[in-house]
């Protein structure tokens, strides 16, 4: 039976995307379709640019608007969070809001665009408990009161695995510096050590200057910050203020890397626009001292934000070897997973521990390559190298038959506890031991243009050998920035601290991986 229409005029604006007539489209939206007379149920699309009206897949498409189904923006927020804090089946995210799985499927798809009221005010209950968990087990959560210390110890640092690893290496002729504090005996005489006649004063007055120079926010001529550590944070009127995570290596009790945090915090509270986050990662294996510098920086953070939120504070301690281990730290650290233009790491290496470790090359290489992306930056404190070596403080203590002072006393107590503890702990008696300073340079200990190497030897009468205990290197500032630059790094700021006689006794280097 024939209809008595042929032609049907649907208005598919949304579709269509209005009627452009200079794209071949009809006027006001209207797109005309061909009705077969005979049977009603079959419809011709008309012949028209690929590109602008592409044929339906089936006849339903013609009924329904090309916009598909969605999540809305709030179903789609929580859906993310939940799948990003782990619940990711459908049975574990339906259990956030206390629903069956069936409503996640109405979620994804957009058929449910919003909560119920008590189901969301149960969604919203369970992700707070989670995330204040996680925050808690983070140690993200400064509370003095309550009277714990989260820490993170990587697989082999323990002071178990470092007993071990010493009873392993004790018959080879080189040890290192990380069974030296490892221990809280060990932990106590560096401290006493660093107190007596190294004027930590100067040192901490050094690192002061420092910050001034490289935290320097006023304007160039481009309207760029001076200081270089400003410039990478977007302490400009041009950028937004980054996020920043300062990783220090080897802090000791921390006292430099307080101030240096104070610092920074001051630069961004004071900056216009927001930093994301600041955060500290001290890394050492020594728990004594790795305590007490996330504890100084943690009462620092709690105490004086500096128009921070504590919500963007945060302090991770992590007992681990960042000379030999195997850095499994650094997944933990952020942008490990994604690296995006809002954040820098700036790693700390002072108190001369460049000088300490065996081989300055391949550190740099294995080590801090692995924790600093491009634009990152790395600030190494260094002891410099004496007009005279006769100058050096630590030359006298090569001098055999010499009266041995309170801070030598220190010294040797602290490169001989590690073997006198490993004898005890097997049973055997203490034997005559002798430590012996020498230096070393233009060698395998020295291998950085313009140093030189006071090797720290522990002589064993009894067995009639020697094993070398410590490296303290001393370097030629010009030489080790040439040096820093051959691998891959941008010397950023320079600068020479003297001591309490106005010899200049220690160098800074701001350097900033390319």
């Amino acid at each position: 039976m024939a209809l008595p229409w042929n032609r049907l005029a649907v208005s598919l604006a949304a579709a269509a995307g209005g009627g452009d007539e200079e794209q071949g489209g009809q006027e006001d939206g209207l797109v005309e379709f061909h009705v077969d007379p005979i049977d009603s149920a079959r419809i011709f699309w008309p012949s028209r640019p690929k590109d602008r009206w592409p044929a339906p897949k089936d006849r339903a498409e013609l009924l329904v608007s090309r916009k598909q189904q969605a999540p809305s923006q709030l179903m789609a927020l929580f859906l993310a969070l939940a799948e990003e804090l782990g619940f990711e089946s459908d049975s574990d995210i339906a259990a956030l809001a206390d629903v069956g799985p069936e409503s996640v499927t109405n979620w994804r798809t957009g058929s449910v665009k919003e909560f119920k009221k008590q189901k969301f005010q149960t969604a919203m209950a369970t992700l707070q408990t989670q995330l204040r968990s996680l925050k808690a087990q983070a140690g993200l959560q400064f509370d003095p009161v309550a009277g714990l210390s989260p820490l993170e110890i990587e697989h082999g640092s323990s002071p178990s695995d470092l007993h071990r690893q010493f009873r392993d290496q004790v018959g080879y002729d080189y040890l290192g510096h990380r069974f030296l504090y490892f221990e809280p005996q060990g932990a106590l005489a560096w401290e006493r050590l660093i107190k007596v006649g190294y004027e930590q004063d100067c040192w901490l007055d050094g690192v002061a200057e420092c910050c001034e120079l490289f935290l320097d926010t006023h304007r160039d001529g481009a309207s760029q910050a001076k200081g270089a550590l400003a410039r990478s944070l977007g302490l400009s009127r041009r950028e937004r203020a980054r996020g920043l995570e300062v990783i220090s290596l080897g802090p000791g009790e921390g006292g430099k890397e307080a101030l240096i945090v104070e610092r920074i915090m001051s630069a961004l509270g004071g900056n216009r626009g927001r930093a994301r986050f600041l955060s500290y990662v001290p890394v050492d294996v020594s728990i004594a001292l790795l305590l007490k510098a996330a504890g100084a920086v943690r009462d620092l953070m709690t105490a004086k934000p500096a128009g921070l939120s504590r919500a963007q504070l945060s302090v991770l301690p992590v007992c681990a070897d960042f000379e030999e281990g195997s850095l499994a730290f650094a997944a933990r650290l952020r942008g490990a997973a994604e690296r995006n233009d809002d954040e820098r790491r700036l790693v700390l290496f002072l108190g001369n521990v460049l000088g300490n470790v065996r081989d300055e090359e391949m550190f740099v290489k294995q080590t801090l390559r692995r924790l600093m992306r491009s634009d990152d930056l790395l600030w190494v404190e260094v002891g410099l190298r004496a007009e005279r070596l006769q100058d050096d403080p630590l030359y006298e203590l090569t001098v055999p038959g010499r009266e041995e002072t309170a801070g030598e006393a220190n010294r040797r107590l602290l490169l001989e506890g590690p073997y006198r503890r490993y004898l005890v702990a097997s049973g055997r008696q203490a034997g005559e031991l002798d430590l012996r300073i020498r230096v070393r340079e233009s060698d395998g200990a020295a291998r950085v243009p313009g140093s030189y190497n006071f090797c720290h030897d522990l002589f064993i009468a009894d067995e009639g050998r020697s094993v070398t205990m410590l490296y303290s290197r001393r370097y030629e500032l010009t030489s080790l920035s040439q040096w820093f630059e051959n691998l891959g790094f941008v010397v950023e700021g320079m600068l020479r601290t003297k001591d309490s006689h106005g010899r200049s006794r220690v160098g800074h280097l701001l350097l900033r991986r390319s």
